[in-house]
C-alpha cells in the first residue's frame, strides 16, 4: 500500500535537502551508477528517517568503498525508499543490489520482488545470530497463556517488525487464534486485537499503564528493558528462534561483485575500521555464511507467513 500523500512529499523533501548538503544518498529512482557500483537499498518510512539512515550506514558504505575498490567495484549512494513496495520495485528494475533485513521483511521483499532477491550472508548482531518472541503482560495480571489473549488488547511495535508483529501473528495462528487491528468491528469472534505502539519500551509501557494487555516483542528487547519496568511484567510464552537477520542480494548480480562483496563483509569484523563500521550499523557483529539449517528453516517461515498477512 503506498504511503500517504503527506508522508510521501515528507520522505522527498528529507531525501533532497540531504542530497543537496552532502550528496551521499541517491533517492529512490535517481540516475543509476555504472554497472561496476553496488547499490545498497534500504527503507526510510517516516520523514526523519533518511538522516537517520544515512549516520546508520555511512561508515559501512565507507569502508565497503575502500575494500572494494582494489577490485574495479565502486559503491553508490545510499538507495534509500519509502517502504517494502518501493524497495521491491527497485529490485526489480535493478535500481538496488543488496539489502540488509531482518527476515520477515527479506522473505516479503523476495515475493514481492518476483524473487528478484536471494539471502546469501546471517547477520551476527551484538553477538546474537538468533532471537526469538517472547509474549509478556502483567505479572499480577489475569493473562497465563496465549488463549487467555482471546477478546483481549496485544500492543505491537510497527507492521514490518519480525519479532514485534510478524513472528507473534504468525505464532498466534499457529495456534487457531486470528489477530486483527484494534476496534476491526467485523472481526471474528475470539481474536486478538492489536495496537502499534511505535517503539519496544512504549509498548512495554503501554501494558504497564492498562492501555493494552500484553505484548511481544523479540528476547533481547526483553533483557534491555529497565529493571524497574521489567520487574513488573512476566513472559508467559516464548516463540522458536529464527535468524536475527541476513544480507541479501539482486538475482543477476554480476557474480564477480557477489563474491567479492561476501568476501569482504564476511571478514570486515576482523580489524579495528571494519569493527567499527559494522557495530555503527545498528549493532551488527559480524556476517557469517547462512548453513543448510539456516535456508531450510527460512523455508519453514515462508510457509508460516503465508498464513498470515504479511508485513507492509
Amino acid at each position: 500500500m503506498s504511503a500517504p500523500r503527506g508522508r510521501r512529499e515528507g520522505f522527498a523533501t528529507a531525501v533532497l535537502l540531504l542530497l543537496a548538503l552532502n550528496g551521499t544518498a541517491r533517492p529512490a529512482g535517481a540516475a543509476e551508477g555504472s554497472a561496476r557500483e553496488l547499490r545498497f537499498g534500504v527503507i526510510a518510512e517516516e520523514a526523519n528517517e533518511p538522516d537517520r539512515m544515512l549516520r546508520v550506514y555511512a561508515d559501512l558504505l565507507a569502508e565497503m568503498r575502500k575494500r572494494l575498490a582494489p577490485k574495479g567495484i565502486g559503491v553508490a549512494p545510499l538507495v534509500i525508499t519509502r517502504d517494502l513496495t518501493d524497495l521491491s520495485q527497485r529490485l526489480k528494475q535493478g535500481e538496488v543490489d543488496m539489502v540488509i533485513e531482518s527476515v520477515f521483511p527479506t522473505l516479503e521483499l523476495q515475493e514481492r520482488s518476483g524473487q528478484n532477491l536471494m539471502p546469501h550472508l546471517a547477520i551476527v548482531r551484538r553477538e546474537q545470530r538468533e532471537y526469538h518472541s517472547v509474549f509478556f503482560a502483567r505479572r499480577n495480571g489475569a493473562i497465563k497463556t496465549l488463549e487467555d489473549l482471546r477478546g483481549r488488547t496485544l500492543v505491537l511495535q510497527a507492521e514490518r517488525s519480525t519479532s514485534a508483529f510478524a513472528v507473534p501473528r504468525a505464532e498466534l495462528l499457529r495456534h487457531g487464534i486470528s489477530m486483527v487491528s484494534s476496534g476491526q468491528a467485523a472481526a471474528r469472534r475470539g481474536s486478538v486485537f492489536y495496537l502499534l505502539a511505535g517503539a519496544e519500551l512504549n509498548q512495554a509501557i503501554w501494558v504497564l499503564n492498562g492501555k493494552g494487555d500484553d505484548g511481544a516483542f523479540s528476547d533481547s528487547d526483553w533483557t534491555h528493558l529497565p529493571d524497574k519496568v521489567r520487574n513488573e511484567l512476566m513472559i508467559f510464552h516464548e516463540t522458536r528462534p529464527l535468524l536475527r537477520g541476513a544480507l541479501s542480494l539482486r538475482v543477476g548480480l554480476d557474480r564477480g561483485m557477489e563474491r567479492s562483496c561476501e568476501d569482504i563483509l564476511l571478514s570486515m569484523h576482523q580489524d579495528a575500521a571494519g569493527q567499527s563500521a559494522l557495530t555503527n550499523a545498528a549493532g551488527i557483529t559480524r556476517f557469517e555464511r547462512l548453513t543448510p539449517r539456516d535456508l531450510a528453516e527460512l523455508g519453514e517461515w515462508r510457509l508460516a507467513l503465508k498464513g498470515s498477512s504479511a508485513p507492509k
